[in-house]
């Protein structure tokens, strides 16, 4: 196959820390989803030329047809990092033990420990304190230094405690989580806007360009910001379809999805079930693709991403709630952000139902009368797998964010738990920053042999270069949409 002919693959990675040196993460994320060995890490360095963004990174993988994006957000982190912080922290601690999540369960008991041991020696050195202040002169002066002593170490720590805590390298994933989400504060939802708006750039303009599929893999944070691009592109592109003289019979395959959504949600534990679907997803695009949609991304990956917790930072439930005998308020809060279109699951909502109207089968994809996709059914074309390290409720060992997303956003999620990597899913408190850092553990079960399984880099089956969509006519929408750089000429 000619290198005009070849099918080529983008994938587009959105970190989830602060990276301490350029492209660190990305190094290590290349050669994990890529197969181990020298001769197969074989990627140079590109410039992005596609883009007016000067921040992303670029690695291309000549033999594979492959080239590796990385989507550089954390320089439009701006303004009060540490707005939303504390109700964040808030709504997850000031909870019942039965309604804390398994995954944070081991850090708020531990954290509860640290605060009510210290409170509680301190109540007794004061006690002592007050006994001696009642016994005589030397008991007097005992009584003084003591009760100072115990004040000043009090109040070291109560100002030390939390600096030390907000700038530690452990918590950044949940200062960024907060901040992003902080949805009182304006420069919050300018940071949105900014990271949002440059990702759906760089996935806007790599569709117009020479790749087949395209992939696009979060990390941490960075799963919350590839979802939001991800829906938000969908909404802008779902429409584009050829004109009329041009366009081929219709969604063909659209039935065969729908049955397969309506089985998944009476199954959802049955592994069949799901692999029908995203076998059922992987035929709908390519009839999108065949009609003229633009749209080429088959594949959403989530790497230990605190959507896992999506309940409380976007679903915002009262901060007290959580001691309540009963935790259904987040749960309702968030189901009720799905009915209104803000949160999109996999399968997705029917079209065909109102926001008060209750969840029902069969499902119904199609946008009114017309043989073209709504807006809220991205995951009807676009497969999604999620993969953590796992931890023990009441333990610390494992990723304290990640999370299994079935729950909150469906069962068309394929929740990965990786049972391999022991050394490193069991080290307490930096498991964010070691899902990457061995590349060469591929043994069944470790996070590269998931990763390179799900993203399938050598499988090109259904992938044919040679039948191209025609172009989409943007006169088929009622609407223009204007990209940001378009917007600033």
């Amino acid at each position: 196959m000619s290198p005009d002919n070849m099918i080529r693959t983008a994938v587009v990675f959105v970190h989830g820390l602060l990276e301490r040196r350029p492209m660190e993460i990305f190094d290590e994320f290349a050669k994990t989803i890529l197969p181990a060995g020298d001769e197969h890490w074989a990627y140079y360095p590109l410039p992005v030329e596609v883009t007016d963004s000067y921040e992303a990174r670029r690695y291309t993988v000549p033999a594979a047809g492959v080239d590796l994006y990385e989507y550089d957000w954390s320089f439009l982190m701006s303004g009060s990092r540490y707005a939303g912080l504390f109700p964040a922290l808030a709504r997850v601690f000031l909870r019942r033990p039965r309604n804390v999540p398994d995954q944070v369960f081991g850090v708020w008991r531990a954290v509860w420990l640290m605060l009510l041991i210290p409170l509680g020696v301190f109540v007794g050195l004061l006690a002592i304190g007050g006994w001696y202040l009642r016994s005589g002169v030397a008991g007097w002066i005992v009584g003084l230094v003591t009760s100072v002593l115990v004040l000043s170490i009090v109040l070291a720590l109560v100002r030390a405690a939390p600096r030390a805590l907000i700038r530690s390298f452990l918590t950044t994933g949940f200062v960024n989580v907060a901040h992003y989400f902080d949805l009182l504060a304006p420069e919050s939802h300018m940071v949105r806007r900014a990271i949002r708006g440059g990702l759906v750039d760089l996935l806007y303009t790599l569709q117009q360009g020479c790749y087949t599929r395209i992939i696009l893999v979060g990390h941490g944070i960075g799963g919350y910001i590839a979802y939001d691009a991800l829906t938000a592109l969908w909404a802008e592109t779902h429409e584009l379809r050829a004109g009329a003289a041009e366009r081929p019979a219709g969604l063909g395959s659209l039935d065969g999805l729908e049955a397969a959504a309506d089985r998944l949600l009476a199954e959802p534990d049955v592994n069949r079930a799901l692999d029908e679907y995203q076998a059922a997803q992987f035929e709908l695009w390519q009839d999108v693709r065949s009609q003229g949609n633009p749209w080429r991304i088959t594949d959403f990956v989530t790497v230990g991403t605190p959507m896992a917790l999506a309940d409380f930072f976007i679903g915002r439930p009262p901060m007290f709630s959580g001691l309540s005998r009963t935790d259904s308020k987040r749960h309702e809060m968030f189901d009720r952000l799905t009915r209104k279109g803000v949160v999109v699951r996999c399968p997705p909502r029917s079209e065909a139902l109102s926001v008060s109207a209750p969840d029902c089968t069969p499902a119904c994809y199609r946008s009114g009368e017309q043989d073209m996709l709504g807006a809220q059914s991205p995951f009807a074309v676009t497969r999604w797998a999620n993969l953590w390290f796992p931890v023990r409720r009441g333990s610390i060992r494992g990723d304290w964010f990640g999370g299994a997303l079935r729950p909150l956003f469906g069962p068309g999620v394929r929740d990965i738990a990786v049972s391999g990597n022991r050394p490193q899913r069991l080290r307490p408190g930096v498991v964010q920053t070691q899902y990457f850092k061995y590349p060469d553990r591929d043994a069944e079960g470790d996070l590269a042999f998931h990763l390179r399984e799900v993203l399938a880099l050598d499988d090109h089956s259904g992938l044919d270069v040679t039948l191209s969509a025609p172009e989409p006519d943007p006169a088929a929408v009622s609407r223009v949409v204007y990209r940001s750089w378009q917007r600033s000429m």
